[in-house]
């Protein structure tokens, strides 16, 4: 399934985006709210079902190493973040996931109900096959790979069942330093695809290229929520540090991202930031 958080109506994105940043707006979480209810309406498209072999038994033996984040197995277990942008028929960004600029992460954090896997995340100008609009060009993106699995080792339901996507997952990167509930997917003209493989759901992120970020430092979070929400994770305003929230009622998972300082453009991420407003 492959749903846009970017430009699929432009006014709308125009007057919520303003919203975020006037005084006199409602509250941004909710207008965030409002408009996943909104992308998530237009979303409605057929499911599609990726069919891989089963590890059978052997699943059951290295699922219970997973959960206990062992990176090591992690590696083995997954998919590669090139095989699932193939899942999604992106030959060009499959290709860059095995380039060298891409970034394999493999790392897992369990929180409430949920093991949260990020495998990889590579950053780079005309890397994807796939628009993210169509009526909006970007051609500098940053593209993440995170795995979902249930704590208890349960299969995760599959895009056909009548329950699946009753649970919502906010999943986006993060600026140290910059507000969170301004600058995330849904502002950076975000979206995600999504797939469940042997009973692990991959979800393909996407926004707005944020390695221009890499001075200042940058996470990549995961909730049980609609948007980010400020009972989730904790905010310093004066470090501009991020951290899950333990007293979180759901899962919540914040993992660094290490881009390499060398990508970071004070000018150009300066010039963007100024293009939110």
């Amino acid at each position: 399934m492959i749903f846009n958080m970017g430009n699929k109506n432009n006014e709308m994105d125009n007057l919520l985006k303003r919203a975020l940043y006037k005084a006199e707006s409602p509250n941004p979480l909710l207008v965030q709210k409002v408009k996943y209810e909104i992308i998530k309406g237009e979303s409605i498209m057929e499911k599609s079902t990726v069919v891989k072999h089963s590890f059978s038994s052997v699943a059951v033996l290295v699922l219970a190493f997973v959960l206990i984040s062992s990176t090591a197995f992690a590696a083995w277990y997954f998919l590669k973040p090139s095989e699932v942008a193939n899942t999604f028929e992106n030959k060009a960004l499959s290709a860059a996931f095995d380039s060298e600029n891409a970034i394999n992460i493999n790392s897992s954090i369990t929180s409430g109900d949920y093991t949260f896997t990020l495998l990889g995340v590579v950053s780079g100008k005309d890397i994807s096959d796939l628009p993210y609009s169509s009526d909006t060009v970007q051609n500098e993106r940053t593209y993440a790979v995170l795995a979902i699995q249930n704590a208890d080792g349960t299969a995760m339901l599959g895009t056909q069942d009548e329950n699946y996507g009753q649970i919502p997952f906010f999943a986006s990167p993060l600026v140290k330093g910059l507000k969170p509930w301004e600058v995330n997917a849904f502002t950076m003209n975000g979206g995600y695809s999504e797939t469940v493989v042997d009973g692990v759901m991959y979800r393909l992120v996407e926004c707005d290229n944020v390695a221009i970020f890499a001075d200042r430092g940058l996470y990549f979070v995961i909730s049980t929520s609609l948007a980010y929400d400020t009972d989730a994770f904790i905010y310093n305003e004066q470090t501009g540090e991020i951290k899950a929230n333990e007293d979180f009622d759901g899962a919540s998972a914040v993992f660094e991202l290490p881009l390499d300082k060398k990508y970071a453009d004070p000018s150009k991420a300066k010039q963007y930031l100024d293009s939110l407003s």
